[in-house]
């Protein structure tokens, strides 16, 4: 078999509309578990990184020579990134396979595959490898798992959605090789989530089934990723890294020689084991990204939370008492949400102690139920398609019904204020002030991009309101219609939605 020459390629945020979180990654772990597991079955390749999170350009890349470019990108990274995108299709050679994975090939493969000849719509290791192997082989794709594509029909082809076991598989380090300074490395330990929250996309991509590395394995990831890049903190990608308690008892006692630092992603009743929560901030565990979403048992319930809402001041209060900072994304745009509730909500942020709230909106892919079957809580045509910011969950992307899109803009705007003011009269600690300052000045650089939104959102809802702010919604629609009923039309040719078996495995 010839050499194979692969570039993976991550997109980047467009400019004027920066990740603004502390948590900003400095880059997305998927793409490198993917490059690391093509580079292990193919050891003779040379496969190479673009990242453009760090500044990095394709067009700096020889893009002629290679054979497959990989490409993943969130749906603000494709759409931010549409120059690029067209300057890599004119300027790889014929023959040259694009394949495209990530959240936005996952949930918009026909979007994806304007400028791409594959999509990926799951997990990506597995099915790359496939998908590379038929192809080098002559043969038909049509067996490989996850795939999207245009069939020789011109219509939209969904392949079967595969589920894997434990993929030993770890970030090879060599792919970092030209990385800053990192404020964070990202990681994972485990894939899958049981819970069924309907907002949350992430199952669709990772499964529901829980399953783990090995805690050595864990260990050898991050030992080579500090020993190339000196980056001695992680960010744990996992959708609920303490889903199994006993896993992350063994996890803390593999890290509690290290030096390392964590953040990672839980529920809020992680605070009911106080026990695990010390035992795992011994071994650096400090800060977790908690699912809170919002303290108004409506809100949790449309959002098919299953926890208790009078417990989570109680238990979020804990966290800041034994010095675990919290994260948490606070989810607006129910309809039950009006201004007043909006300003409630982040008050209570700094009652609660939450350290980095990030106000976001609720966001939708459209097509969703018609494509696979799944749950979907936002019409197809309140949903803001093809721009910048669509699906960058710090900038509204729909038309709620009875607020304007630019008013639930800058609500969640103003929401960062009223929390700081807050939180500086009540937290006294110098250390959680200083982070409460850090976060400010994160949350500072995204506001030019929130108010050039609010005046885009301006102009956009201008003719779809009221005077009194209520939605033309059948104005809408037909709007709508007339500019995608021909897309829904050709996708409707593909659905999977009357495929239980298909549904069963890719629904939330």
């Amino acid at each position: 078999m010839k050499s194979l020459n692969i570039l993976c390629v991550q997109l980047g945020f467009h400019e004027a509309y920066p990740d603004a979180s502390t948590l900003a990654t400095t880059y997305n772990d998927g793409i490198y578990y993917v490059a690391s597991f093509v580079q292990q079955e193919y050891p003779d390749a040379r496969v190479e990184m673009c990242q453009m999170l760090w500044g990095e350009k394709p067009e700096d890349f020889p893009l002629a020579s290679y054979d497959y470019i990989l490409i993943s990108a969130l749906a603000t990274h494709f759409w931010s990134n549409i120059e690029t995108l067209e300057l890599i299709q004119r300027n790889k050679r014929p023959g040259c396979v694009v394949i495209t994975g990530g959240p936005h090939a996952a949930f918009a493969p026909y979007e994806a595959l304007r400028y791409a000849d594959y999509a990926v719509i799951a997990e990506g290791e597995i099915p790359s490898v496939q998908l590379i192997r038929a192809l080098e082989a002559g043969e038909p794709v049509t067996d490989v798992d996850n795939l999207a594509y245009i069939g020789a029909n011109g219509e939209l082809r969904l392949n079967n959605v595969a589920r894997y076991g434990n993929i030993a598989n770890a970030i090879n380090p060599k792919f970092l090789a030209r990385a800053p300074q990192l404020h964070w490395a990202t990681v994972s330990m485990s894939r899958g989530c049981p819970f069924d929250c309907s907002f949350c996309y992430a199952v669709r991509l990772l499964g529901r089934r829980f399953r783990t590395k090995t805690a050595q394995d864990v260990r050898d990831e991050l030992d080579a990723i500090y020993q190339q890049t000196g980056c001695n903190r992680f960010y744990v990608t996992d959708l609920n890294f303490t889903t199994r308690k006993s896993y992350c008892r063994e996890i803390a006692e593999t890290f509690r020689d290290r030096d390392y630092k964590f953040i990672a992603m839980s529920r809020i009743n992680h605070a009911d084991d106080m026990e695990l929560v010390l035992d795992l901030k011994r071994s650096g565990f400090e800060e977790y990204c908690l699912g809170v979403e919002s303290e108004d048992p409506s809100v949790l319930r449309a959002f098919n939370k299953r926890v208790d809402p009078s417990e989570q001041t109680r238990r979020l209060l804990r966290f800041a008492e034994n010095d675990i900072a919290i994260h948490s994304a606070i989810i607006f745009g129910l309809e039950v949400q009006d201004r007043r509730a909006i300003e409630a909500t982040a008050y209570w942020c700094a009652e609660a102690r939450i350290m980095h709230p990030v106000f976001v909106c609720l966001a939708e892919y459209p097509f969703q139920d018609l494509l696979y079957g799944a749950r979907q809580d936002v019409e197809d045509h309140r949903i803001i398609m093809e721009v910048p910011t669509y699906q960058h969950y710090s900038f509204v992307g729909i038309f709620p019904r009875h607020m304007r899109p630019s008013e639930l803009q800058r609500g969640i705007l103003d929401s960062y204020g009223i929390f700081f003011k807050r939180a500086f009269e009540i937290e006294q600690r110098p250390q959680r002030r200083a982070r409460l300052k850090a976060y400010s000045r994160s949350v500072e650089r995204g506001r030019a991009g929130m108010e050039r939104h609010i005046r885009f959102l301006e102009e956009l809802e201008r003719p779809y309101y009221t005077a009194s702010g209520t939605l033309k919604e059948d104005l809408l629609k037909a709007d709508f219609d007339s500019r995608y009923g021909e897309l829904r039309t050709w996708l409707s040719r593909s659905s999977r939605r009357t495929d239980l078996q298909f549904t069963k495995v890719y629904a939330r």
